[in-house]
């Protein structure tokens, strides 16, 4: 078990990006159309926590994690049932909302009609992104919906335990350490500001996974049995491995650019905390649960041993699995704020 495994969604829009790069007939435009769906679908990943949550309801499975939350057996039942045991597009397939929304995709936005222009490929983007948000608002909402409110705030407690082994932060964790509307503002403002930079890092992503692509094609150039040539493109380590060393120093740059920027954002959304959340977070990082740790100690473990035996993802995503595992604050940034609490800052109207 690998930690937060990709959404159905998310390895959903990660196909459409392949199949972008894949057929050839595909002009720029259409190109640029699938990467931006692309681009957005993993920007509502990473920064509304849809896949950190999804990682919360696997964990469910652990009887000490579900003890933990205090979420009973039949609780966690119904959460598997309706989050992973259907498509999510099945929650939401006879509302109006979405209903309006596929028709629009499907009869007045098509983006393969040889007449299609820039403005239908556009629109065709933007109702898509649309309708994605939509299914996974409703998917979160079926988790959520079926936890009490303390539940809910221990799951909030968890995800900033758990921020060593998660890429983004997501102003929903930090729920848990009660913030004011202006808080909640100033948090959604972080986000804003750090997205051009969270582009720049998913180009990267995006182009690391053409490159992957490209070299696995030259491998099975000369596979003409399909099942052969599925075995190696998704099932043979070796092959993976042979990929992913020809890339290597490409995916540890990517890696790289991910963990500043995660640091970056970490840094700006604590600076918005008060001291008593500070504090609290801190609580939460260095003596959580027993629950938690346990937890942490298990995946870890889980780690050490895939990196021992050298082996690597079947296939490259971005997000969960370009991610290295460190410290979940930033030490530079623990220390100034521990100098911060003791000289505090004078007012300088005084």
């Amino acid at each position: 078990m690998r930690t937060f495994q990709l959404s159905l969604t998310a390895m959903l829009l990660l196909g459409l990006t392949t199949m972008a790069f894949a057929q050839n007939n595909l002009d720029a435009a259409r190109r640029q159309m699938y990467e931006d769906i692309v681009k957005q679908g993993m920007r509502y990943d990473l920064l509304n926590g849809h896949n950190a949550n999804l990682g919360v309801v696997q964990f469910l499975g652990n009887d000490y994690f579900r003890e933990g939350i205090g979420i009973s057996e039949e609780q966690r039942q119904k959460i598997h049932k309706e989050v992973l045991g259907t498509s999510m597009y099945d929650h939401v397939k006879n509302e109006l909302d979405y209903i309006s929304l596929m028709d629009k995709l499907e009869n007045e936005f098509n983006p393969w009609h040889p007449n299609a222009t820039t403005e239908t490929l556009e629109k065709f983007a933007a109702l898509h992104m649309e309708r994605d948000e939509m299914v996974k608002n409703k998917h979160l909402s079926l988790f959520y919906g079926n936890l009490t409110a303390d539940q809910i705030q221990k799951v909030n407690e968890f995800h900033i335990s758990y921020m060593s082994e998660t890429e983004f932060v997501f102003p929903g964790m930090f729920e848990a350490l009660g913030l004011s509307d202006e808080q909640k503002q100033q948090l959604d403002n972080v986000q804003n500001e750090i997205m051009p930079e969270l582009d720049k890092h998913i180009e990267k992503q995006l182009v690391l996974e053409a490159k992957r692509k490209e070299k696995m094609d030259e491998i099975l150039k000369n596979v003409t049995d399909q099942k052969e040539r599925e075995r190696l493109q998704f099932h043979d380590i070796d092959t993976t491995k042979k990929v992913w060393d020809a890339l290597q120093t490409e995916s540890n740059e990517v890696k790289e650019s991910g963990k500043k920027l995660a640091d970056s954002l970490k840094i700006k959304m604590f600076d918005v905390l008060t001291d008593e959340q500070w504090e609290r977070l801190i609580k939460l990082t260095d003596d959580p649960p027993e629950y938690i740790k346990k937890l942490l100690e298990q995946q870890r473990k889980w780690k050490e041993a895939s990196d021992d035996a050298d082996s690597k993802p079947e296939a490259w995503a971005p997000g969960p699995n370009s991610w290295k595992p460190g410290d979940p604050i930033p030490e530079g940034y623990r220390q100034q704020r521990q100098e911060r609490g003791r000289f505090p800052r004078v007012n300088q109207s005084e």
